[in-house]
């Protein structure tokens, strides 16, 4: 099983819907008992998704209704074949705590092959969360031909 790690601030908005998106697109390309998808947050206190991100997926016919946000604990971060975080100073902190995941944290732009963090729609209309979830999508894209063929190695 290879697996794959989402990292956020609080885990209620880019990493859980990051994970939804990429967990239905393996799904979809049949390898969803081939890739595990897991999110986790570096600032989580036990909270549902927020409701913006839940409805945004359900626009998308995902659900995170059942999702309740994690702390990220280095363990976690050993454990992952493939850490993604949402901006750089994601990277840096799991980096900080898990000094030996060096070779596999990225983050989500850069495994994508491009530069920028995915900024945080916390707080803000459904659309900022429409556009995060766009973004999260267009960079998943970018980045899933890579993790096909990392989870084939695996």
């Amino acid at each position: 099983m290879f697996k794959i790690l989402l990292v956020c601030t609080g885990n209620t908005c880019r990493s859980p819907m990051a994970a939804a998106l990429l967990a239905h697109r393996a799904a979809q390309a049949n390898m969803a008992d081939s890739v595990s998808v897991e999110s986790a947050g570096l600032a989580a206190c036990r909270q549902p998704a927020s409701a913006p991100a839940r409805a945004v997926m359900r626009q998308a016919g995902l659900n995170l209704d059942n999702h309740i946000s994690q702390q990220l604990e280095p363990a976690q971060a050993e454990a992952a074949d493939l850490v993604l975080t949402m901006t750089a100073a994601h990277k840096r902190a799991v980096l900080g705590m898990a000094p030996g995941a060096a070779a596999k944290v990225y983050t989500l732009a850069e495994f994508a092959g491009q530069t920028g963090d995915v900024p945080d729609p916390f707080g803000g209309s459904e659309a900022e969360y429409q556009n995060c979830a766009s973004q999260l999508d267009k960079l998943l894209t970018g980045c899933w031909e890579k993790i096909v063929t990392l989870a084939g190695k695996k």
